[in-house]
C-alpha cells in the first residue's frame, strides 16, 4: 500500500525538494489511520456516508463516552492494514467542546501504530472540518 505523503499536522501535502513525497508500508497505514479519525461525517462529497459523527454524537453537549470510544474503536479497527487496537485514550472537553484522541494499533507488519489527532468544533466553513450552522 502506498500513498501521497502528508504532512499531518497540517493536513497539507508533504512536498521535500521540490516533489511530492510519497509514503508506503507502515507510514500509509499510519497515516490512512490518522486521516480517518480526522474525516468528519459528511465531509467527503465523493460519498457523504463517510466520517466520524462528530457533530451529531461527539463534540455535543453532554455525550455519551462509551458511545465515543466505541465510534473511535469502530473507525480505527477498519483501516485497511489495522489488524489490532490495542489502546484508545481520549479526553473531551466540554467548555470549549474538543476532543484530544491517542490510538494504539498493530498493523499486518507487526509494527505498532500511534495516531494522535486533536478534533475541535469548527466555527466557520474551513475545508478542514464540517460547517457549523
Amino acid at each position: 500500500m502506498s500513498d501521497l505523503a502528508m504532512d499531518l499536522d497540517t493536513n497539507d501535502l508533504l512536498i521535500e525538494n521540490g516533489d511530492i513525497s510519497i509514503v508506503d508500508g507502515s507510514d500509509a497505514i499510519a497515516q490512512d489511520l490518522q486521516q480517518t479519525l480526522q474525516v468528519w461525517y459528511g465531509e467527503w462529497f465523493l460519498d457523504t456516508t463517510v466520517g466520524i459523527p462528530f457533530r451529531q454524537q461527539v463534540l455535543i453537549k453532554n455525550p455519551n463516552l462509551d458511545v465515543i470510544q466505541a465510534i473511535l474503536l469502530n473507525a480505527a479497527a477498519n483501516v485497511p492494514g489495522v489488524v489490532q487496537v490495542n489502546e484508545i485514550d481520549f479526553n473531551y472537553t466540554n467548555q470549549n467542546r474538543t476532543l484530544d484522541v491517542t490510538i494504539v494499533a498493530q498493523d499486518s507488519t507487526g509494527a505498532t501504530l500511534v495516531s494522535q489527532p486533536q478534533i475541535t468544533l469548527p466555527t466557520n466553513q474551513t475545508i478542514q472540518g464540517t460547517p457549523y450552522p
